[in-house]
């Protein structure tokens, strides 16, 4: 590919993997956490108390659980040129930007900054893309309301 970052092979296949999942649940449990945080304090200013965060959790989870699985729907045919130094996937239309190319968010630069995840050393390419992350978040949100109804109103 044009930055010279390859697919792993079949030796690292499992571990490659496994380092993709540890990406996006750590990106899942620090959205949620962020999430948390600010629907607590609205909700304790505005005196709905522990009911509203529970509340802002599944609400926000059941919502961008259904946003990401909207991105992660196929998406138009491809072109794929065979160059020199590899390979290009571009989509028609899309002003000849490469997939797989992603940029970086300024909240993702700072989840990478998160332990584990500076020892993991995966490549923005490399990464689950945005919408799965995006999905694992939304399920982290789903599975955090159900805990807080548990411990709090059960």
């Amino acid at each position: 590919m044009a930055d010279g970052w390859q697919p792993p092979g079949d030796g690292g296949g499992a571990r490659f993997r496994l380092r993709q999942a540890l990406d996006a649940l750590v990106y899942g449990v620090a959205f949620t956490l962020v999430t948390g945080v600010v629907a607590a304090g609205l909700s304790f200013a505005l005196g709905g108390g522990w009911f509203g965060v529970e509340f802002a959790l599944f609400v926000g989870g059941a919502a961008l659980l259904a946003y990401a699985s909207f991105q992660l729907r196929p998406a138009k045919r491809w072109d794929v040129s065979f160059e020199e130094d590899g390979y290009r996937i571009t989509r028609p239309g899309d002003g000849g930007r490469v997939l797989g190319s992603r940029e970086e968010s300024r909240f993702q630069a700072s989840v990478q900054r998160v332990p584990p995840l500076p020892w993991v050393g995966l490549p923005v390419e490399a990464r689950l893309s945005p919408a799965a992350k995006l999905f694992v978040a939304g399920a982290t949100m789903l599975a955090a309301s159900v805990l807080l109804e548990a411990l709090l109103f059960w």
